[in-house]
């Protein structure tokens, strides 16, 4: 199994949402780092949940933590990149030996070429021509992936469009533990699958 883009599955929390998403062969899965997040994700569970993947790249969420303490937390798990929304932290980590994917509001974007991956979202759920514009010319000169106003139905387009490296999507709560709702997810990984038989 195969998808037409590159896929980056954020705030993974559960072993649901982790097997599905490896499973339909995503490349990136996040986990949020930072002891304060409602995400959480401690270096014991992170270790539990990720010894059932294989085929997928790990990520360190973070969202506040300065760069000593990105690194420092980083150090007890075993992931190939950090996330971080401020473009001052990226250069520091990048010197410090880690691929960095930027999280940026497109409305208020600042880019950082040191930035492997750069992720926008949107403070709506809908693209404006504006917007893919804006994304069409970032794209030029970033792998940039889209974070938001993409449904089943537009995806492939989007992508075509705007010639971005991929999309990132955002994991979510397990209904009881080993349940999930998998509905917008899986409608759009499901949009991105490759026919085999093609």
């Amino acid at each position: 199994m195969a998808l037409k883009t590159f896929v980056l599955i954020s705030s993974v929390n559960n072993l649901s949402d982790a097997r599905y998403c490896a499973g339909m062969d995503v490349d990136l899965i996040g986990f949020n780092m930072e002891k304060e997040s409602d995400q959480y994700i401690s270096p014991e569970t992170y270790a539990e949940l990720t010894e059932w993947l294989s085929g997928v790249e790990f990520v360190g969420e973070f969202d506040s933590y300065d760069q000593e303490n990105i690194i420092s937390a980083i150090d007890a798990y075993k992931a190939e990149y950090i996330e971080v929304k401020d473009p001052a932290k990226v250069a520091a980590l990048k010197s410090a030996g880690k691929k960095v994917i930027l999280r940026q509001n497109i409305d208020s974007v600042t880019i950082d070429p040191n930035a492997t991956y750069l992720v926008l979202e949107g403070g709506s759920e809908e693209l404006s021509e504006t917007h893919l514009n804006m994304i069409k010319d970032l794209a030029t000169k970033h792998k940039v992936l889209i974070g938001f106003g993409i449904n089943d139905n537009n995806v492939e387009e989007l992508i075509e469009k705007t010639g971005a490296h991929g999309i990132a999507l955002r994991g979510g709560e397990e209904i009881k533990p080993g349940y999930k709702d998998y509905d917008e997810l899986a409608d759009i990984l499901e949009a991105l699958e490759i026919d085999d038989l093609a």
